[in-house]
This record gives C-alpha cells, structure tokens and sequence, in this order.
C-alpha cells in the first residue's frame, strides 16, 4: 500500500538524473493514484521533463499515437513526460503489445506513468501486466480496508501535517467519511489549517469543533440553528451551501453524530467529551422526543444514500432538500 510519504521517499532515494523512466500505478483508490501521479509529475520536472503528453487508453482505442509520441524528436531538446491512464485492464491485443512495446524502448529522453485504475486478481496474471510490474516502478494504490482505516489517518496526519490525532479521534473521522480516502484527506487538510502551533494533538472533541468551518456560514452556525430548531435559519445556511457548492459527506457526519448523542441523552446514555455543544444538546434532549429523533437519524442515513446515487423510497432523489426536511423536522416539533 502507498501513502503520499511512501511516495515522496522513494524519489528521493534516486539521485541525480536517475529518476527511473518507466512507471506502473496500479489500484482502485482514486486519491492514492492522483497523489503518486502528483509527486511524480513534480519529480520529473525538476529533471526536465518539461513537455507532456497525456493519452486514455482502453480495449477499443487506437495506440497509433502512444507511438507516434515515443518516436517523435522534440526540435528542442526537450525530455517528454508521457502518461498513460487504462481505466480498465481490458486492454485488448493492441494494448497489450503497446505496453511490451514500453518496457522495451525508452531512454533518458522520456519518461512514462502508466495508471491502471481497476484490475482484479485474474488481470495480475496477465503477461503485460507482470511484465510491467517487474520492468516499471511499481506502486498499488487499493482501497483502505476499513478496520484499517483509523490507522491511515493517524499515519497521513502525522506524516504531512506532524499532527496527533488520538485513536478515538480518527476512529469518529473514519467512520463519519465512510472509508473515503479523499473526504478523509480533506478533512485532515482543514484540521492542519486550523490547527496553531500549539495545537499538534487532536482528540474527538477538538476534531469536531476544527471541521466547523465548511463555508461562509460555518458549521457552527448550521449546528446550532439546528440544535434550536430555528426553521428559518437551517433553511437559509443550507440554501446558501448549496448555492457555494459545498458537498454533503463534509458536514452531514457531523450533524448525523449531533443527532447520535441526542438519541443517547434522551436514552439516558452518559456522553463524554463532546465540546462546546453539550448545552445545546442538553438543551434539545430535553424538547425533542426519542421518536422523532430516530426519524430524523434515518433521514439522515438516506441523505447519505442519495449522496451516493442510491434509491431512496418516497424520495425524489434530492438529497439538499431531503436534508432540510431532516433537519426542519425538529423545528417543527419544538413549536409543539
């Protein structure tokens, strides 16, 4: 498994000009393969890669200019960085010899990044592929199995942040990101920007409080409006963030664990450690029924399925405005 720091160190175990001029990417996770085409793109260009040329290649596709690109003399004397994206292993008789074509003619002229985004265990059998993997510099870029999960954040926040995360702390990130790498990096990168110099350790409560500030009208704002059932407000700051674009899965986990502990309290569960919040959610336990909060708790969960492109019954597939009436539900209740 490769890590953004993975990466980066093993560039700089090269010298010189001796950046290696075959690469191979290989794996699922989106996020992972951006980073090492990233920090690849910036390696090479402090060697001088300063032309690119960048094709999508699959079973149907015509090669003709891969090769055309690997031929072609630059009048410049430029060094070409060529890169490579197989959205599929499916690649074809014609792919396949281009590939082999590729590990046996390069030079310091050139370099190539081959991504291979979606493969299974029978395409790692493939000759090409194993022929790639043992003539290129090889990176698998597979999804974090989710018992891993609290571990990557840790790991991601301490290696490019020098950030402690506690491990009840990226456990709550990991589970509110749902195993998504990207939303989970993005939140980290908000932590690190929030974060002073003499905040490097981040438990559960401060990591709720540092994600707030999702737009114009921050977190906050939209926590408390809906803590207090101002019906008016909710809809107002949620209009608003989705004018500004702002997607759901960063802030609906933070309202779904406001909703978790308010199923607690009214349970007469003990809750630790939960910021400045605690009097408004003791405030709303004491107004809002166990019921309704179950509905709300639910709605929430089908936000998160639309937000994904799931079916939801009795939804007409707008996941914005199936929040707001989650979220104008307490509202509703509280005049009552």
């Amino acid at each position: 498994m490769i890590s953004s720091n993975s990466i980066i160190a093993r560039l700089k175990r090269f010298k010189g000009n001796d950046l290696p001029a075959l690469w191979f990417l290989a794996g699922s996770e989106p996020l992972l393969i951006l980073e090492a085409q990233d920090a690849i793109r910036a390696a090479a260009r402090k060697q001088g890669f300063t032309d690119r040329k960048s094709f999508v290649f699959d079973g149907n596709s015509d090669y003709a200019p891969l090769y055309d690109a690997c031929s072609a003399m630059s009048l410049f004397g430029e060094k070409t960085l060529i890169e490579i994206t197989l959205p599929r292993a499916t690649i074809g008789t014609k792919g396949a010899a281009a590939m082999k074509f590729l590990t046996e003619n390069f030079d310091n002229s050139r370099m190539v990044v081959i991504s291979l985004l979606s493969y299974d265990w029978k395409d790692a059998k493939k000759d090409w592929f194993v022929n790639l993997k043992n003539r290129a510099q090889f990176l698998e870029a597979q999804p974090v199995d989710r018992q891993f999960m609290p571990r990557w954040i840790v790991d991601r926040a301490k290696e490019l942040h020098d950030i402690e995360i506690s491990a009840d702390a990226a456990k709550l990130l990991a589970e509110k990101t749902e195993g998504n790498l990207l939303a989970c990096a993005q939140e980290i990168e908000k932590i690190a920007l929030l974060c002073n110099d003499k905040t490097k350790q981040i438990d559960a409560a401060y990591l709720i409080d540092a994600v707030s500030d999702v737009s114009r009208y921050d977190q906050e704002a939209l926590q408390n409006a809906v803590l207090r059932g101002e019906a008016a407000r909710v809809s107002k700051i949620l209009d608003s963030l989705r004018a500004e674009n702002v997607q759901i899965p960063y802030f609906l986990w933070i309202l779904t664990s406001d909703i978790e502990q308010l199923i607690k309290l009214k349970s007469g569960e003990f809750v630790k450690g939960y910021g400045p919040h605690m009097e408004d959610l003791k405030r709303a336990s004491k107004v809002h029924s166990l019921r309704v909060l179950q509905t709300v708790l639910k709605r929430l969960a089908n936000v998160e399925r639309l937000t994904k492109g799931l079916w939801v019954k009795d939804s007409d597939g707008d996941p914005w405005q199936e929040l707001k009436a989650a979220c104008l539900l307490l509202s509703v209740e509280r005049k009552k």
